[in-house]
């Protein structure tokens, strides 16, 4: 049986149930309780099924895996797409991600990684300064409150994207690789020399995050970029939606990316490249196991 056979006859429902459902957290409780002790026997009880939930959840999650280049296969051909990971994003959350991209035909425009200095707080007025001096031309950035995610949101954006309408550079090639060139060199973001070309679509790739400026900036950041690009999805882990972090923000406001938690999971790794899909299509949804996600993946047959 073919792998798409196989997906499709799960429907993403058995395994990627099982690779979405909460596991069983067991009390931690000591073990000076006494065999014939109620509690203990309700303690052992619940560690049991929280291992089987756990093996149940892993094989589950390593069949989504082996199946899901196959089921986003052809998804993306020849779409132009780059990827912006923070500098908490999981190397194995990233490395699927760009797998399935490869997977889905896009056609790879490059990958930023932001600093931690970047949303650093401290670093907020030398980052400003960069992307006011360095903006390319069709940047807007007249009346932008000059904080990191708006100017680097609109800037980064106007550099690094295609014109939704013609598919044209923004930016031209001086103009994106003088802001990239100067931003690398302060230290703030970094990529490698030839890899970068204008996107139809970004996906950024963050991991658990962290309260306060960190997440404030980065949803803000988010939010700028789509505004320019059109066609953003911001991915990241399940902890992104509590404590008020960047995934829990966006999903309270009226906005146009898209986004998705649980990347730790491989049925969320299908959803980001799905979501892109759906980008580029005109729509846009919150994806992944949190109540706070509309559901695990865009509504879109499996072939």
């Amino acid at each position: 049986m073919e792998k798409t056979q196989l997906i499709t006859g799960l429907g993403l429902g058995a395994a990627v149930g099982v690779a979405l459902g909460a596991l069983v957290i067991a009390p931690n409780l000591t073990t000076g309780v006494v065999d014939d002790d109620p509690l203990l026997a309700q303690h052992h009880k619940l560690v049991q099924e929280n291992k089987v939930l756990r093996n149940q959840n892993e094989a589950s999650d390593g069949i989504v895996s082996d199946v899901a280049p196959d089921v986003v296969s052809g998804t993306l051909s020849q779409r132009p797409v780059l990827v912006i990971s923070t500098d908490d994003a999981n190397s194995r959350d990233l490395s699927g991600i760009t797998k399935l991209l490869e997977a889905s035909g896009a056609t790879a425009a490059g990958e930023i990684k932001l600093s931690h200095d970047f949303l650093r707080r401290e670093s907020k007025d030398d980052v400003v300064a960069i992307l006011k001096d360095k903006a390319p031309k069709k940047a807007d950035i007249k009346g932008l409150d000059k904080t990191v995610g708006s100017y680097g949101g609109e800037v980064l954006g106007a550099a690094l994207s295609m014109d939704p309408e013609n598919t044209e550079p923004l930016a031209s090639v001086k103009e994106r690789s003088e802001l990239l060139r100067t931003l690398r060199d302060q230290g703030f973001i970094d990529y490698k020399d030839g890899t970068i070309l204008p996107a139809q679509s970004i996906i950024i790739v963050s991991g658990r995050g962290m309260r306060g400026y960190y997440s404030d900036t980065l949803a803000e950041f988010a939010t700028a970029l789509d505004r320019a690009n059109g066609s953003v999805v911001l991915s990241a882990r399940s902890k992104q939606t509590h404590d008020d972090k960047a995934i829990e923000q966006l999903r309270t406001k009226d906005i146009d990316l898209s986004t998705v938690d649980g990347i730790e999971r491989a049925v969320a790794r299908i959803a980001v490249i799905f979501a892109a899909e759906e980008q580029l299509n005109g729509g846009r949804g919150d994806y992944g196991a949190a109540e706070s996600a509309d559901s695990a993946l865009p509504d879109k047959e499996i072939k």
